[in-house]
């Protein structure tokens, strides 16, 4: 299966391989920035994509307990200032956001090739196939995450990004778990892929690892 969202280009076989020709008619024919897929299928791929693309690992992960989640009955996880709870609440964003949520995670070099298309944001809000999630101080975006369409049972969350000035004031903490709520309150799983260096951040909200995936994402030369 090769499934194309605007410039990403999502991979699967249940055979565990793919056609090298079939990709090689994708890539000429289509302009597709990002390719993700399983560990297993993409890493035999090399010869097709040579040097034009560089590779990732992530993990996929989805929620096994909603206890750890912040801003819950149940647990808080961490404790917001008054400044904080005054300033910083978690907003659903808007059409009137979408130029500043595109200049922001264009911002985020681990994910703006994911965000290259600003009518993807755009469709995403409008068609109400995602919600984007925003928290701002003063007039600028300082964290975000969306969720994405998803399957009967679960759906993805994406995006996820904290301004470096602002980090560690649990602003990410706020923002997935805020998605992952909704997405439980639909009677789905919220699920994401975890790039390296946060994994821990996503265990401590409660997800549990469910394996391997690779992002191949287009050098801009």
């Amino acid at each position: 299966v090769y499934l194309r969202f605007y410039n990403n280009l999502l991979v699967y076989s249940r055979e565990g391989a793919l056609n090298p020709e079939s990709m090689e008619y994708i890539l000429k024919n289509c302009q597709i920035f990002v390719i993700m897929g399983k560990s297993g299928l993409l890493s035999e791929m090399g010869a097709v994509f040579g040097d034009r693309y560089k590779s990732s690992s992530k993990q996929l992960y989805r929620l096994g307990t909603r206890e750890n989640l912040c801003g819950t009955d149940r647990r808080e996880r961490q404790q917001e200032s008054a400044d904080h709870e005054e300033h910083c609440s978690v907003v659903q964003a808007g059409l009137e956001d979408v130029d500043d949520i595109y200049e922001f995670l264009g911002s985020i070099p681990q994910i703006r090739g994911l965000y290259r298309s600003k009518d993807m944001i755009r469709d995403r809000i409008a068609n109400r196939d995602g919600t984007h999630l925003i928290i701002r101080r003063g007039s600028r975006i300082v964290s975000h995450g969306n969720s994405t369409t998803g399957s009967d049972d679960t759906v993805m969350i994406g995006g996820v990004a904290t301004d470096p000035a602002h980090r560690r004031n649990g602003y990410a903490s706020m923002v997935v778990s805020r998605l992952a709520e909704m997405i439980l309150e639909q009677g789905k799983i919220p699920c994401l892929f975890s790039g390296e260096g946060a994994h821990a951040f996503f265990e401590r909200l409660g997800f549990e690892s469910l394996g391997g995936w690779m992002t191949l994402e287009r050098n801009s030369g």
